[in-house]
């Protein structure tokens, strides 16, 4: 069982599936049976672990067969020790043991300066098949944690198969607080004291089944599913007060000679956002990103300034240090935070006890000495302080500091602030369609392509920026024109694309003549996916879906010289909570305007939503007027 877990994503496709049901996974769908696991934890006093973990899984289809054929355990060997006690088949009540030679334990390799070394241990189980019994037994002696007298664990259950039985043995010199969330009534817990040792246990009171199947997107809310966690420590202002000091021991460290040099380079800007801009730009331009969650003795800090500096590369904490270091010597006042990465990992909230699985990332709060506050992510190939990057907005974040410790909120986007504004004129004869446009995206909306130019060619640029906007391949005389903005900035600025190409059979026949479809996109292969993702859902979903990023999407389309008849037939306005829609239609001079406008004003519809009056009326409204228009335009 995977016990470090925070919220569980089952990817299980790659393809778009049309839903008919979804639901959670019953015995039938699983992939295996865990019959037993049974993890007994011995806690010392300073937070190390000793723990023998012992399981036996029934194969009862090819991905449970897949997942322990050649079965892995991931350890932090500077820290950690993983030791296989026993590992065997059994089928048709023969044991077939795994062979020495069938063990295999060798380093990860990893790049970087003074990083920790991970090892893997790779398990070649004989005899999977279907029906077959894997057995294994191991010892995992951790011999430090990150931080001194501190334990913090979160038992999951949701895995592809199905557990039968657990029984989870803890005993705990260290004073451990219980948080659990048991929504199917699966748990008995048992919390004795004897002798200053805690002694708690564990156990299934019938078998469960966390899998979920047949969902258009895997997210999961952690109320859903049952888990336990255990921490030394009842609340997260404690947590973090007690890695305040390996941050700031850092960033209070002397600027090393380069960035003593962006330092001074910075001063002579003018605004907050160009100094703060201009220091992460150069420190991308200077230290190599290495996304990684280890430094030396696996502890969760950041390296010396003069190690960042020496090796030029380095993860979020080192490129985080650097930058509050040089921020600091400028006077501004930075905070360092824990989040969890990622667009659609907004939806994620932080467990009630502290344990090092609920964050992902490192990224800071500065405030600068007129108290304006910045959300800063150093990490990134360009640089973004007038925003926020949308894998970081809105979620909580832990400060790391000894006065203000404790959970925030990274702000939202402004769907205001951020735009995509196409203009596009068609000029439509016969089988023959000319389209010429101009593309503008403002705010958070113009990150996704800034800095492109520093890693493709202007070739490649022009093929991708008519591939976007066409939705097809164009051959070379097809292309008629293309304007693109400098996208080799580090810094992002609002861009704009002005572009004319043309494309036989763009429209297509009716019994009334030729027809164009109306699309709510800015670029056919992009924007139109929030429409896909907010009608695509199930009826019986578990999971929350999102949307995209909160932005203003206006689309105004002019079909030249054609007066489309009875076009306010089409005019259309939905406005909910999570989302406003409206199109509208117009003659000038001979020729028709549509007109789209899309705020996404959330990035998520939550399940309990999904399951409201007003969801299901937004979701029949635009599958029924506007997922599906067509125009006649003879």
């Amino acid at each position: 069982m995977q016990t470090y877990l925070k919220i569980f994503l089952y990817l299980l496709s790659f393809f778009v599936i049309h839903v008919v049901e979804a639901r959670w996974c019953n015995y039938e769908d699983a992939g295996y049976e865990s019959e037993f696991i049974n993890e007994d934890v011995v806690i010392n006093a300073d937070g190390s672990t000793k723990s023998i973990i012992e399981s036996q899984n029934k194969i009862l289809k090819e991905s449970g067969r897949s997942t322990f054929t050649h079965y892995n355990l991931t350890y932090n060997s500077n820290i950690s020790q993983i030791t296989i006690l026993a590992a065997k088949t059994i089928y048709n009540g023969k044991e077939y043991k795994v062979k020495k030679d069938m063990i295999e334990d060798k380093p990860i390799a990893s790049s970087g300066y003074g990083f920790d070394q991970l090892n893997q241990i790779t398990i070649s189980f004989p005899k999977v098949e279907l029906g077959s019994q894997v057995y294994l037994k191991y010892k995992s002696i951790k011999k430090k944690q990150p931080i001194k007298d501190f334990f913090g664990k979160v038992f999951g259950f949701s895995s592809l198969g199905c557990i039968k039985q657990f029984n989870g043995n803890i005993k705990s010199k260290l004073p451990l607080h219980i948080k659990l969330n048991d929504p199917r009534n699966s748990l008995k817990i048992v919390n004795e004291k004897k002798d200053d040792v805690h002694n708690i246990n564990i156990t299934l009171s019938k078998p469960i089944c966390e899998c979920i199947i047949n969902e258009p997107q895997f997210l999961v809310d952690s109320k859903y599913s049952t888990w336990i966690i255990l921490s030394s420590l009842n609340n997260w202002e404690d947590f973090a007060k007690k890695l305040f000091p390996g941050y700031y021991n850092v960033i209070n460290q002397e600027l090393p000679e380069i960035f003593m040099d962006i330092a001074n380079a910075a001063s002579s800007r003018g605004s907050d956002t160009e100094q703060i801009n201009f220091i992460t730009s150069s420190l991308s331009e200077k230290i190599q990103y290495m996304g990684d969650w280890r430094t030396i003795e696996g502890g969760y800090f950041p390296r010396d300034l003069k190690k960042i500096a020496d090796s030029q590369v380095g993860d979020c904490k080192d490129f985080s240090a650097a930058t509050a270091a040089i921020l600091q010597k400028l006077g501004y006042k930075v905070q360092p935070l824990w989040v969890t990465r990622g667009t659609t990992a907004a939806f994620l909230h932080v467990y009630p006890l502290p344990t090092f699985t609920d964050f992902n990332h490192v990224m800071l709060k500065v405030t600068s000495k007129k108290e304006k506050v910045y959300w800063i992510d150093p990490t990134n190939m360009v640089s973004m302080a007038q925003g926020i990057f949308p894998d970081i907005a809105d979620r909580d974040a832990l400060i790391l500091d000894d006065k203000e410790a404790g959970l925030t909120k990274v702000p939202k986007i402004d769907y205001q602030n951020s735009k995509v504004i196409h203009d596009r004129e068609l000029i439509i004869k016969d089988d023959l369609v000319e389209q010429r446009g101009v593309i503008t995206m403002c705010g958070e909306s113009a990150q996704q392509f800034t800095g492109y130019g520093l890693d493709v060619s202007n070739d490649q640029l022009k093929e991708m920026a008519f591939h976007e906007i066409s939705g097809t391949y164009l051959v070379e005389d097809e292309k008629k024109f293309l304007e693109l903005p400098d996208l080799t900035s580090r810094v992002v600025k609002d861009l704009t694309i002005k572009y004319v190409f043309q494309k036989k059979n763009m429209t297509y026949k009716t019994n009334l003549g030729n027809a164009f479809t109306l699309r709510a996109n800015a670029f056919t292969l992009r924007a139109h996916d929030w429409l896909h993702r907010v009608i695509n859902t199930a009826s019986d979903q578990v999971s929350d879906i999102f949307i995209d990023i909160p932005q203003t999407i206006e689309i105004r389309t002019t079909i030249k010289d054609i007066n489309v008849k009875d076009c306010s037939r089409l005019n259309f306005k939905a406005n909910s909570p999570w989302l406003h829609v409206n199109r509208s239609c117009n003659h000038q001079n001979g020729s028709t305007q549509f007109i789209d406008t899309i705020l996404i004003l959330k990035n998520f519809i939550t399940n309990e939503e999904l399951k409201s009056v007003e969801y299901k009326n937004l979701k029949n409204k635009l599958e029924s007027d506007f997922a599906n228009v067509s125009v006649i335009i003879n």
